[in-house]
C-alpha cells in the first residue's frame, strides 16, 4: 500500500503498488467491521494514481 484515506471514516480507499502495477482497493465497514473489499483491475501506476488523485478531488467514484 503506498497511500490511503481516513482509517475514520466507514469507507477507506488504498493506493496499492504490485509488481510493477497498481490498483485502487475500497473498504467498507459497519461499526469497525469490514463488510466488503473491492479491488479495480490493475493499471500502470501512473494511470492508477490519476484515478486516485481524481478520486481524492471527488470527481472519480
Amino acid at each position: 500500500m503506498i497511500e490511503y484515506t481516513c482509517e475514520c471514516e466507514d469507507t477507506v480507499h488504498e493506493l496499492c503498488r504490485e509488481a510493477g502495477l497498481a490498483y485502487i482497493r475500497r473498504i467498507t465497514r459497519l461499526d469497525g467491521v469490514v463488510q466488503s473489499v473491492h479491488e479495480t483491475y490493475r493499471w500502470r501506476f501512473k494511470e492508477a494514481q490519476d484515478v486516485w488523485i481524481a478520486l481524492l478531488k471527488g470527481e472519480a467514484r
